[in-house]
């Protein structure tokens, strides 16, 4: 069984230095203040702007990327502001929802997991995890060795999200819950020098657990 407060407190202040550091911070700001100003007539370009910086663009022409932008604000301004995602549900039928938006956007099929994982935090800062391949890997591991942690079986994803393409990221959300859930205090408690996000600091944990080098080092 992982102790996981000493892994929260062993990478727990490097994740907040990355992102007390990281140049994007500010975008991430905007971003999210964009979500919420409706009377923002600029709002699509820094949605795409930020979705840019994200790299989840690759090979989508410039009006397609605009009108995927479009396409989350739309989700966002129609959703009821007063619902949180707490729950795996939630999660996952909210990141179910936008990411059809996305494919409904872009005009054909395409893997939008990450990014309707990405604009979907936007919405809910508080709330959702960003799927990673980084974090994803970390996942992985503490699922195998930690027994708190309970994957679902292909019979209960095949139940809980009968597309195949949805069922990465049910499993993803069901793992990082458990695991966020359980440790949630402790991630609370660090000292995040006003940084307002845990989620983001739990990603990022998992994010340089799951780094693909021997040792990740933030200086």
């Amino acid at each position: 069984m992982v102790i996981f407060e000493a892994v929260i407190s062993r990478f727990g202040p490097e994740a907040v230095n990355l992102l007390l550091n990281d140049k994007d911070v500010k975008a991430d700001d905007e971003a999210i203040h964009a979500v919420k100003a409706q009377s923002d007539t600029e709002r699509v370009d820094k949605i795409r702007h930020w979705l840019q910086i994200y790299e989840v663009f690759q090979y989508i022409p410039g009006p397609q990327r605009s009108a995927i932008a479009a396409a989350v604000l739309c989700w966002a301004d129609s959703r009821d502001i007063s619902i949180r995602l707490t729950t795996e549900d939630a999660l996952c039928k909210a990141h179910e929802s936008l990411m059809n938006k996305c494919v409904e956007a872009y005009g054909k099929e395409r893997d939008f997991k990450s990014l309707a994982s990405k604009a979907l935090w936007l919405c809910y800062p508080n709330d959702v995890p960003i799927f990673d391949s980084f974090a994803q890997r970390a996942l992985w591991v503490f699922a195998k060795i930690d027994n708190d942690i309970t994957p679902l079986s292909d019979n209960a994803l095949i139940d809980l999200a009968p597309q195949l393409k949805n069922r990465e990221y049910r499993q993803f959300v069901h793992i990082w819950k458990a695991l966020y859930d359980l440790n949630k205090q402790s991630i609370d408690a660090l000292e995040k020098h006003d940084y307002p996000y845990s989620v983001r600091v739990f990603d990022k944990i998992l994010w340089i657990i799951g780094s693909p080098y021997y040792r990740y080092d933030s200086k």
